[in-house]
């Protein structure tokens, strides 16, 4: 199987490692698996779409198509308004259906933060953000993956989210263990 991975820096983080750390889980419990993983740090849904040859439509083709936007349009010091944010993602989402069949696109939403530690994001704007990655999904009937869901149901925030950055964003070992799970959950 053949996935290619895709969005901003909670996809790309390599957290130390000589891979992104999503990619190394993943090869850890699906044998097999070819990943290409193209998400850029920092990215947010209109330079994304911008971008969107490079980063998913010249790419060779894969079995399941990936994607996590939204963390970077929602930061308040930066901030991409709700009404373009959804209109962003509808773009993208009506590009990529022309090479990817719906049942194959999987939009993730952005993660839960610990806000003890983040400073230009909380958890209530987190899920109006997230709100929208829902709607877009199912107007294109594309699957959700709901990793902000999945980390406040978790509870453990403080861990969660705690990576070699100590943000409350950027997670490390067990934000990509719990990632990457519900990864092959959505696979199956």
């Amino acid at each position: 199987m053949k996935l290619l991975l895709t969005g901003d820096s909670i996809v790309a983080r390599y957290e130390g490692l000589d891979e992104p750390m999503l990619d190394a889980k993943l090869r850890q419990k699906i044998s097999g698996i070819e990943l290409n993983n193209t998400a850029v740090s920092g990215i947010n849904s209109g330079a994304f779409f911008a971008c969107l040859n490079d980063l998913v439509l010249k790419q060779k083709p894969c079995d399941k198509l990936f994607i996590l936007l939204g963390t970077n349009d929602l930061a308040t010091h930066k901030q991409v308004p709700l009404k373009q944010f959804k209109q962003n993602m509808s773009l993208i989402a009506s590009a990529v259906i022309c090479q990817y069949r719906p049942n194959n696109v999987y939009l993730i939403s952005p993660p839960a933060v610990d806000e003890n530690k983040q400073h230009v994001r909380d958890n209530d704007l987190v899920s109006r953000y997230v709100q929208v990655i829902k709607e877009v999904a199912k107007e294109y009937h594309f699957n959700y993956v709901g990793l902000f869901e999945a980390i406040i149901e978790q509870g453990n925030l403080t861990s969660l989210c705690q990576g070699m950055k100590n943000d409350g964003l950027h997670f490390g070992k067990a934000g990509y263990e719990l990632f990457s799970d519900l990864i092959v959950r959505a696979l199956k």
